[in-house]
């Protein structure tokens, strides 16, 4: 029995190894080396020769802390996980919980919610950019045809932009929550909803008293995976805004690229990885620990 367990522990082994190297290789290293870097005024073409890159202590830290532009894409980051997140996986369960229903073609509506996640960033960012353009775009003629005259100038304003990459996170991802809650709401025992229909609940008192309860765990599994990716954004602002109007739509990701592959500043834009770093570890950790109190496994 323990040989065959040994065995059985190789064979997974070998059969994960390809993933773990490279996870090894291009996350592990790569983050390691960021610390290491962060450290340093590090000159990229030249690296350690000859002292081109000397140790700077908390030098690099404390720029970042001073950054304004990382400050502000901080901001902007939490304001969009704090409101964008929710609402995404509030309108994510209510479309998985229609579409779980007999409807008529069903299938059609899954695919087609699921389409703008596996479309690539660019494409759909230029498409939506392009649908809300404040002058030509078919959202404020339409707004105009109802007669509004102060329309939004969307990502052209700087009070409106942020709301619209929000507008397009929530857009771009709802396909994958709703298919996650799909997988999530098949698991739900059918006699639940029977015993409620034979006491008389209504349709909203078995959502909130059987669905809600009893999807919790995939509801858990997409705030921390949408919490990230929320916190994570930076090629739909890049390729809709780059950042502007001004510093409107700037967040921490887009902050380190500009820092390292625009200014060169690899000992600064490392230090800005790692307190990124420590900040999802830090907002996961709470997440993860505050669930006993709401999932239901």
């Amino acid at each position: 029995m323990r040989k065959k367990k040994k065995k059985d522990n190789l064979t997974a082994f070998i059969f994960l190894s390809p993933s773990l190297l490279g996870f090894v290789v291009f996350m592990v290293y790569p983050f390691v080396y960021s610390i290491f870097i962060s450290f340093r005024d590090w000159n990229m073409f030249k690296g350690m020769k000859d002292g081109a890159s000397p140790f700077v202590g908390l030098s690099n830290y404390i720029e970042t802390i001073q950054n304004e532009y990382f400050r502000t894409g901080l901001i902007h980051n939490f304001s969009i996980f704090i409101i964008a997140v929710p609402l995404l996986l509030i309108l994510s369960l209510v479309v998985a919980v229609v579409l779980n229903s007999s409807i008529f073609a069903r299938g059609a509506f899954r695919t087609v919610y699921f389409l703008p996640y596996v479309t690539t960033v660019t494409a759909s960012a230029m498409v939506f950019a392009a649908i809300f353009h404040p002058e030509f775009g078919p959202i404020n003629s339409l707004l105009r045809g109802f007669g509004v005259r102060d329309l939004p100038g969307w990502l052209g304003s700087s009070k409106w932009a942020l709301p619209t990459i929000g507008i397009y996170w929530i857009w771009k991802n709802l396909g994958y929550c709703v298919l996650i809650y799909l997988s999530g709401l098949q698991g739900v025992d059918k006699t639940y909803y029977e015993a409620a229909s034979i006491d008389g609940a209504s349709a909203f008192q078995k959502f909130k008293t059987i669905t809600f309860p009893l999807v919790s765990p995939t509801t858990f599994f997409l705030l921390i995976t949408m919490g990230v990716f929320s916190l994570s954004i930076m090629a739909e602002v890049q390729v809709m805004t780059n950042g502007g109007p001004g510093k409107s739509t700037y967040t921490m990701a887009l902050a380190i690229y500009k820092q390292a592959f625009v200014d060169f500043d690899m000992g600064t834009a490392s230090s800005m990885a790692v307190i990124f770093f420590v900040i999802i570890l830090g907002i996961t950790i709470v997440q993860w620990s505050g669930q006993k109190k709401w999932v239901n496994y």
